[in-house]
């Protein structure tokens, strides 16, 4: 039985994974970190599951076996960097996590022989559309590269961390310059850039097509997710991958899928 602590558990994708974990055999739900503002602390979420907040991480995290973080960017600088020493696997699912908080986190990992698994997005199959993008960027390198992504109007960051790794794989299979983030006025000729356009509207769960034009020809991917389960699914493979991980390091994603 892996027991299981998910920060960020009364948020959108936070409480579907609960739900998972709790009607999945191989897992048990220790806990559930909530944010100290919401009004929901003490509040009992799931039927014996009462909700925690951040100050009492550390200590709920006591025989647990994964914490996964679901929570916000800010949220997460403050509280992902103090779970290695617990000896606690982790899995972040929280996008837009400050850099250091990244460099941080990879040290104690390491100083603690903690695995902590980071993916921007959980859904299996935005993972393969990952590697299509590297792999279609180096088949044609003198293309022009924009991506487009859709999310509901409550996201809060822009670019979606969705696209950022669209951005990043386009880069390593092409010499791409950096990312150009819409374009207003007299923009001039396209240099050597990477275009990124940020819908935001409606509910939309999510959606990215990367486009690559040249040559008198047009190739578009795109990936769109139907419904946040695809999100909680592919969390919960994570969850049971990296809790057999003895490596204090931090994985990501595509090795859970063997890519």
């Amino acid at each position: 039985m892996i027991r299981v602590v998910v920060g960020g558990a009364t948020g959108k994708l936070g409480r579907l994974v609960c739900e998972h974990v709790l009607a999945d055999p191989e897992l048990e739900l220790a806990g559930a970190m909530v944010s100290a503002s919401g009004g929901n602390v003490g509040k009992e979420l799931h039927p014996g599951i009462f909700a925690f907040g951040p100050d009492e991480l550390e200590g709920r995290l006591e025989g647990a076996d994964v914490y996964v973080d679901l929570t916000s960017p800010t949220a997460a600088a403050e509280n992902v960097t103090k779970v290695p020493a617990t000896g606690t696997a982790m899995v972040v699912g929280t996008t837009a996590v400050p850099e250091e908080t990244v460099r941080r986190l990879a040290e104690e990992a390491a100083a603690h022989g903690a695995p902590v698994l980071f993916s921007a997005n959980f859904a299996l199959g935005v993972n393969v559309f990952w590697k299509a993008c590297e792999m279609l960027a180096s088949a044609l390198p003198d293309y022009d590269f924009e991506i487009v992504e859709m999310h509901h109007n409550q996201k809060k960051d822009a670019p979606s961390g969705t696209a950022v790794k669209a951005i990043e794989a386009v880069q390593r299979g092409a010499d791409v310059g950096a990312a150009v983030h819409g374009r207003e006025g007299i923009s001039g000729p396209r240099g050597n850039e990477i275009g990124v356009h940020a819908v935001r509207a409606g509910d939309i769960v999510g959606e990215h097509t990367l486009i690559i034009a040249g040559n008198m020809e047009r190739l578009e991917i795109t990936h769109r997710a139907i419904s946040r389960e695809a999100f909680a699914r592919g969390c919960i493979a994570s969850i049971k991958w990296i809790a057999e991980r003895g490596e204090g390091r931090i994985h990501q994603m595509h090795e859970v899928l063997g890519l």
